[in-house]
């Protein structure tokens, strides 16, 4: 295994989803001088629980683009790395059982065909027919999304960790990160494999965002929870 670099020009701390995600798109804007930080194996923490849902269903603009944008990285992500890769594009009905429901639901198909997405309201009669065995009689209508889906998070993130290291990002794992200083205008990151100075760092790390926040002195706003 290779041995962790002296400098980066950023440190990811965290090797989930996002993690890796972050590596893949900085290293294909160029940004190869990257390194990723994971205290285990590639997908220990938050990301080897996840559901997997890939909705693009948002009552926020920012979150429906960016979700937006995932389903169409996702469809091509496999052939792209060269790395097998379970991705179902199935589809969804969310219902409605009121009136302000149905008001938001026209709101987000607004958005998101403004956005370039086929999503449509659709009514009682039209969600039977999509799926038969509903009972309809309390319902409203539907927001149907054909692009709504599923998929594996695990195979996401070694599919992602993949096309970060072709293109020249480093990732380094059963690499615990123990504190953070600042040190001429550098950050010097420390682990348990030794120190890398970098220039920014990305903290991905999950259910324990909050504890290396505390390592910048800054309070993350999350809380873990046992279900």
């Amino acid at each position: 295994m290779a041995g962790l670099p002296s400098t980066a020009r950023v440190v990811i701390i965290g090797g989930g989803a996002v993690g890796t995600s972050s590596l893949y798109h900085l290293a294909k804007a160029g940004w190869t001088d990257c390194v990723l930080l994971e205290k285990n194996e590639l997908t220990s923490g938050s990301t080897w629980h996840a559901a997997g849902n890939v909705p693009t269903f948002s009552s926020s603009w920012s979150l429906m683009n960016m979700q937006r944008y995932s389903t169409e990285l996702y469809r091509g992500l496999a052939e792209a790395v060269d790395y097998p890769m379970n991705y179902h594009v199935t589809g969804s009905l969310r219902l409605a059982h009121t009136k302000e429901r149905m008001q938001e639901f026209q709101r987000a198909k607004g958005m998101g065909r403004y956005q370039g997405m086929d999503i449509d309201i659709v009514g009682v009669d039209e969600i039977k027919r999509r799926y038969p065995f509903i009972e309809t009689h309390d319902l409203k209508g539907a927001l149907y999304d054909p692009s709504d889906g599923d998929i594996d998070p695990a195979q996401l993130t070694q599919a992602l960790a993949k096309g970060a290291r072709d293109m020249g990002a480093r990732i380094i794992r059963f690499c615990p990160v123990s504190g953070v200083r600042r040190e001429n205008d550098e950050w010097v990151v420390e682990t348990a494999q030794g120190e890398i100075r970098c220039e920014i760092v990305v903290n991905a790390a999950g259910y324990r965002a909050a504890e290396v926040g505390k390592m910048f002195g800054r309070d993350v706003p999350m809380m873990v929870m046992s279900h």
